[in-house]
């Protein structure tokens, strides 16, 4: 069974769909009991129930957050489908900054109950940074498609500056960008490097069994449906989302035959 079968596959919409869903199990295991955003007690251990609570809690938190570790690899994945398609990469930058300087006081009240934490910074700031990274391999690329030394030191500079910025994922999330990036030609070399990278979190490479069976396809989006979509991971792929269909999923299709219909759609 190929990547693009007619009978399994996912949808763009769909991709993002569990992405979305997957990080907002994650964040309510983050925020709500590690956090102690609803239960303020957790960070006392004065739980009422006793040890028998505070165990079953932690029990959900594992659930939660093993569930939520599937939603940044697919993050990445659409951010680099997003960066090859795009027609405007400086549009697409802005917008991630811009989410990035309005996400950052509710993401540090939500998870360390402050308006400013100096030393954790959002996820949109790492992927902002992975953004500006394929745009200097892009940029300084060589005759052949393949990354110069100039590219490679961009994407260095981008990855120090996640680090020094303490942002989530720091710079390891923007050297997993730049790898699917330079391996987004190859849908199984893309899976197992991804995979690889990600081994560190237990569930995270499952992500990639997801995008092996990306379709290529826009899927079904309402209007309401993109816009809070667009509000998630915005600049999104308008391919991998909502949006007209591009010259490398014609090629797909001329490849491995159009899809009849997604399933998971």
């Amino acid at each position: 069974m190929t990547a693009l079968s007619p009978r399994c596959s996912f949808s763009g919409t769909a991709l993002k769909t569990i992405a979305c869903i997957t990080m907002l199990v994650d964040h309510i295991g983050a925020s709500c009991i590690e956090a102690g955003l609803l239960l303020p007690e957790l960070e006392t251990g004065e739980v009422s129930g006793g040890a028998w609570n505070q165990i079953s809690l932690y029990q959900l938190d594992r659930v939660l957050r093993f569930t939520g570790r599937l939603a940044f690899p697919i993050f990445c994945f659409l951010l680099v489908e997003g960066f090859v398609h795009t027609h405007d990469v400086k549009k697409y930058v802005r917008r991630l900054f811009l989410f990035a300087l309005i996400s950052e006081v509710p993401f540090d009240l939500a998870f360390f109950r402050t308006p400013f934490a100096l030393d954790h910074q959002n996820v949109y700031w790492t992927l902002a940074l992975g953004v500006l990274a394929m745009a200097g391999l892009k940029h300084f690329e060589k005759p052949d498609g393949s990354a110069s030394w100039k590219g490679l030191l961009c994407a260095a500079g981008c990855t120090f500056v996640a680090l020094l910025a303490c942002t989530d994922y720091d710079g390891i999330g923007v050297l997993i960008i730049c790898a699917l990036y330079l391996t987004h030609g190859d849908r199984k070399r893309q899976c197992i490097v991804g995979a690889v990278l990600f081994a560190w979190e237990l569930t995270a490479p499952l992500a990639f069994v997801l995008v092996w069976f990306y379709n290529g396809q826009r899927g079904a989006c309402s209007p309401l449906q993109k816009k809070g979509l667009l509000l998630v991971l915005p600049g999104a792929p308008e391919r991998a989302g909502c949006g007209d269909e591009s010259s490398a999923v014609k090629k797909q299709n001329a490849l491995f035959g159009r899809p009849r219909k997604a399933r998971f759609v």
